[in-house]
C-alpha cells in the first residue's frame, strides 16, 4: 500500500524536476578544492575530506605512499575523530593502518555505553575501516545515545551506526520517516534540514545506508527526493574539501543503486535559438552529471509566453552526440519566449527514475532584423518636400537644410526569414554634432501599419543643437528577440540655424575656467579702547569681591599649610590658568591633555586636605 502511494505521489508531481546537476565544469573545480587538502604534511582531517572525495570523483590522491605513511603515523592516537580521519584515509588508499593499544582502548570506550552518537559514530567507522566488525551490543548503546539526544544530526549519526552494525536495525530504522518529515521546503522546490548541507547530507546517506542494511524502501517520496536533489546541486559551489565532500556523499547516494534517481532534464544548447543556431539540445542526466541510459525524449507542447499558441506537440527529439536534439526553427516560430515541456522515458519503464517528466524549459527564438522602405524627407514651407531613399548600410552624404525646415524619416523593420513586419522594443534616432561629439536621442515609433516614424522640427529643436555645423544622423535598433542590433549612420548634412553655438561647443574637453571660492570678509573688529573696557567690565566681579573681603574682614587663619592643602591650591589655580591659556593660544586636545594630569593631582590633593578637615573637627 505504501509503494502505491509513493508511485501515485511521483505520477502527481511528475512536473518537478531536479534543476541542475554536476557538471564537468563543477567535477573539475571540486577536484581542484579537494587536491588543495591532499598534502602529506597536512591536517589528517582535511586529508580525509580529500581522499574520500576524490575517490567519489573516481579520482586518486597523488603520493599514495606518502598520505599511507601520514595515516599510519597516527595509528595509536587517543581521539576518535583522528582515528576516524586517519583509518579512513587508510581505507580508502587499500593501506589500512593497525590501531596500537591505545588507539584500541579508545575505540573500545567510545562504542562502550553512555557514548554519543558522534563518538559511536568515529569509534564504529573506525573499527569497519581497520578491518574490524561491529558487534550488535552496540544498539543498546545506540538507543540510549538518540534517547538522550534526538537531534537531526545525532539521528543522522545513528542511521550510520546502525548500518554498521549485525545486529536487528528496525527500531532505528522506523526513526528515518520521523526525520524526514522535519525538513524545511524552500520555495516550494527544496528541501533540506535545519543545519544546511553537513546535516542534510548525514541524513540522507545514513538513512540510505540504513534502509539497504534493513534491506526496505527509503521511506521518502518521489518528490521529496527530488527536492533534496534540488538543495544539493544548489550547494555545488562549496568553497571547502569539507563541504565538497559532503555534497559528493548527499549525491552519490541519489544515484546509481538508489531507490530513486532524480533525472536533470536541462538544455544543453544556448537559450536563445536563432537561424543560426536552430537546435534545441537537451541533455538527460542524473545528479553526477552520467547518462542513465537509453531515453525516449520527447516535446510534449511548446507555447509561446506570450499568447499561449502552441507551436507543436508531442514532437519526438532526435539523440545525437551532445543529447537529444530538435530543429525548433524548421517549425517557423514567430520570435519570442517559448516554453517546452519536456518528457524524458526510459526504453524499459524504470520506477527508480523520477523527475523526468513534463520538465518545463524555456527557450527565446530570435530574428535577424533587417531596414526596409527608409526615406528621409526634408521639407522645406517655400521649396516643398524632397524625398531621399536611404539603403542599408550606405550613408548619404552632402545634404544642407536650414532651421526653417523639418526632417522627416520613415522605415519599416522585417524579419530576414519571411519578411514579416517586427515591432522592436528600441528604436531610437541619434542626432550628432561632427566637431564637438555633443548628440540628443529621440524616439521613433511604429504607427498601425508598423511604419516607423521620426520628425524634427529645426527650428523648434535649434536651442538644443550646437549652432551651424555638420550633423550625423543613426538609427539604432534593438530587442530582447532581435540577433543582430542595428546601429546605422544613415545621413551626414551640414544644418545651418540661426541661433549661435555655445561658446564652449566646439571644445567640450577642454579644461573650463578656474572656480575660486570667496569666503565672507569678516566684520570689521571694533576700536582697542572700548575692547579694553569690556574686558575690564569683564574682571570687575572679582574687583568686587576683594574689596568685600576686604570690608568684611576674610578669616584664613584656619588655612592649614600642608602639602595637600598647598597643592590643592595650586592645582585649582593652575586649572584656572590652564583655561586662561586655552582662550588664548591652546588648542582642545591640547587643553584636555594638560588638564587630565593637573586634574588628577587636584583631585588627590583635594581628597587628603578633606580627609584632615574632617580628621580634626572629629
Amino acid at each position: 500500500m505504501r509503494i502505491l502511494c509513493i508511485l501515485l505521489l511521483g505520477v502527481l508531481c511528475s512536473g518537478l524536476s531536479p534543476t541542475n546537476h554536476l557538471t564537468q565544469q563543477d567535477k573539475t573545480r571540486l577536484k581542484s578544492l579537494l587536491e588543495q587538502s591532499c598534502t602529506a604534511d597536512g591536517d589528517i582531517t582535511s586529508l580525509y575530506h580529500c581522499v574520500q572525495g576524490l575517490k567519489l570523483l573516481g579520482s586518486e590522491a597523488s603520493d599514495k605512499a606518502g598520505l599511507c605513511k601520514t595515516a599510519a603515523s597516527f595509528a595509536d592516537d587517543s581521539s576518535l575523530e583522528v582515528l576516524y580521519a586517519a583509518s579512513g584515509v587508510g581505507a580508502a588508499l587499500s593501506c589500512p593502518i593497525k590501531l596500537g593499544a591505545k588507539a584500541t582502548e579508545a575505540v573500545k570506550s567510545g562504542s562502550s555505553d553512555g557514548s554519543s552518537s558522534a563518538s559511536l559514530y568515529f569509534a564504529c567507522n573506525t573499527l569497519v575501516n581497520t578491518g574490524g566488525k561491529v558487534d550488535k551490543a552496540v544498539l543498546t548503546a545506540l538507543n540510549a545515545a538518540i534517547k538522550k539526544d534526538d537531534s537531526l544530526r545525532s539521528l543522522g549519526l545513528a542511521f550510520h551506526v546502525a548500518s554498521l552494525v549485525t545486529g536487528d536495525v528496525n527500531k532505528i530504522y522506523e526513526r528515518i520517516e520521523d526525520v524526514v518529515a522535519q525538513a524545511d521546503e524552500v520555495d516550494g522546490k527544496m528541501l533540506q534540514f535545519e543545519g544546511g548541507l553537513s546535516v542534510t547530507s548525514i541524513v540522507l546517506t545514513g538513512a540510505a545506508n540504513l534502509a539497504a542494511k534493513a534491506k526496505k524502501q527509503l521511506q521518502i517520496t518521489p518528490e521529496q527526493a527530488v527536492k533534496f536533489a534540488n538543495y544539493l546541486v544548489s550547494r555545488k559551489s562549496v568553497q571547502q574539501a569539507k563541504g565538497a565532500l559532503q555534497l559528493l556523499e548527499g549525491i552519490v547516494s541519489m544515484t546509481g543503486s538508489a531507490q530513486f534517481t532524480p533525472v536533470s532534464v536541462s538544455l544543453a544548447s544556448p537559450l536563445a535559438i536563432s537561424t543560426a543556431n536552430p537546435n534545441v539540445v537537451i541533455s538527460v542526466l542524473d545528479l553526477k552529471g552520467d547518462v542513465v541510459g537509453a531515453m525516449k525524449v520527447t516535446v510534449d507542447s511548446a507555447s509561446s509566453t506570450i499568447d499561449d499558441s502552441s507551436l507543436v506537440t508531442g514532437k519526438e527529439m532526435t539523440k545525437t552526440a551532445d543529447g537529444y536534439t530538435l530543429n525548433l526553427m524548421s517549425l517557423n516560430p514567430e520570435p519570442g519566449f517559448y516554453e517546452l515541456t519536456v518528457s524524458a522515458k526510459p526504453a524499459k519503464a524504470d520506477p527508480k527514475l523520477v523527475g523526468n517528466t513534463a520538465v518545463k524549459l524555456n527557450v527565446k527564438v530570435l530574428a535577424e532584423q533587417k531596414i526596409s522602405n527608409a526615406v528621409l524627407k526634408v521639407i522645406d514651407s517655400d521649396s516643398g518636400t524632397k524625398s531621399n531613399k536611404l539603403t542599408y548600410p550606405q550613408t548619404s552624404h552632402g545634404q544642407s537644410v536650414r532651421q526653417k525646415d523639418r526632417l522627416a524619416l520613415t522605415f519599416s523593420v522585417l524579419s530576414s526569414t519571411n519578411n514579416q513586419p517586427l515591432t522592436v522594443h528600441q528604436a531610437f534616432v541619434k542626432v550628432t554634432h561632427v566637431e564637438s561629439g555633443a548628440e540628443i536621442i529621440y524616439v521613433a515609433e511604429a504607427d498601425m501599419n508598423d511604419v516607423y516614424k521620426f520628425e524634427m522640427d529645426l527650428d523648434t529643436e535649434a536651442e538644443l543643437l550646437k549652432g551651424s555645423g555638420k550633423y550625423s544622423f543613426s538609427l539604432m535598433l534593438g530587442d530582447a528577440v532581435v540577433s543582430n542590433p542595428i546601429t546605422w549612420v544613415f545621413t551626414e548634412m551640414n544644418l545651418d540655424l540661426n541661433t549661435p553655438a555655445p561658446a564652449d561647443a566646439a571644445k567640450p574637453f577642454q579644461p573650463k575656467p578656474e572656480i575660486t571660492h570667496l569666503f565672507r570678509e569678516p566684520e570689521a573688529r571694533p576700536p582697542q579702547a572700548v575692547s579694553t573696557v569690556f574686558t575690564l567690565l569683564c574682571l570687575s566681579p572679582i574687583l568686587v569681591l576683594l574689596i568685600l573681603w576686604i570690608k568684611l574682614g576674610a578669616n584664613i587663619s584656619n588655612f592649614s599649610f600642608s602639602l595637600s592643602a598647598l597643592g590643592f591650591h595650586a592645582g585649582l589655580g593652575a586649572i584656572f590658568a590652564l583655561y586662561v591659556y586655552f582662550w588664548l593660544e591652546l588648542t582642545m586636545f591640547e587643553t584636555v591633555r594638560y588638564l587630565a594630569i593637573l586634574g588628577l593631582a587636584t583631585f588627590i590633593s583635594g581628597n587628603y586636605l578633606l580627609a584632615g578637615i574632617a580628621k580634626k573637627t572629629k
